[in-house]
Parts: C-alpha cells; structure tokens; sequence
C-alpha cells in the first residue's frame, strides 16, 4: 500500500496524457516502498508523474490499470481534504486483481489490466482482463477499511 497525500495523487493523475498522446489506455503505478511513479504502458521507463509516500509502508508492488477509471478518481478525491492520506493499493483476494483507493469516507476498487507482483493464482486471472471502467464504491462513516 502506498500513502500519498490527495493533492500528490491528483497531481500524478493529472499527468496522464490524453488518448491521442498515449496510444493505449493503461497506465502504469509503481510503488517503490518510497514514492508512488505514473507512466503509460506504451512507454513505462518514461516516468510522468512521482508522488512521496507518507505513512506506512509495505511492499513494493506494480500494476497497469485503466486510464478511463482515472477520472472517476479524480471527481472523487477533489471533494476532499488534500493533505489527507489516500491509500493506494492493489488488491488480489479475488480475481481479477483490482487497484483500490481508499480514504477516510470511502474507497474506489477498479480492475486492473495487469499486476506483476500479485501472486500467481491471481495473474493468470487478471492478465488480459478487458472490462475496465467500472468502480465500486464503499462509504463508511468514521472508519476506515
């Protein structure tokens, strides 16, 4: 999981190019257990966008998630407090392998196109999944999940 603050992860989500200048629509998230990197799939050393991470720390982890379930992110997390932490993680209990953020008041789950590091059970669920774009959203008052 990567902590990041709001104002960090909307500025790493703004760095996300339009269509005509990705020429895909995945976009990759590193998490180096030091701060959390954005780049396209068509182009993943070009790193666009880096955030600190704040908090805790866990493992390192990479997964290439859907550009078109960024701005639903982005509604979301622009209506909140920016110096909160967002919890940024992938998430593979289930298949296929989904991409959370989560925050106090809520969380967004969307699947992700590919996460190396989930383990292997889950790959070979996720690999290739081309759904995207759908989120499920969870709110809860005063806790945090």
């Amino acid at each position: 999981m990567a902590q990041v603050t709001i104002t960090d992860l909307l500025r790493v989500i703004a760095a996300v190019p339009g269509w005509r200048e990705r020429g895909s629509n995945g976009v990759r998230l590193v998490y180096d257990r030091s701060c959390l990197k954005l780049s396209t799939i068509d182009r993943p050393d070009e790193i666009l966008a880096r955030a600190r991470t704040s908090g805790h720390t866990t493992a390192a982890w990479e997964l290439t998630m859907y550009a078109t379930s960024l701005p639903g992110v982005r509604v979301w997390l622009s209506s909140l407090d920016g110096e909160h932490l967002v919890d940024v993680s992938p998430f593979w209990a289930d298949t296929p392998t989904l991409v959370v953020f989560t925050t106090t008041g809520g969380q967004m789950a969307f699947p992700v196109i590919d996460c190396p590091t989930a383990p292997s059970s889950s790959k070979a669920a996720t690999t290739g999944h081309a759904t995207g774009g759908s989120a499920a959203v969870s709110k809860t008052e005063g806790t945090r999940e």
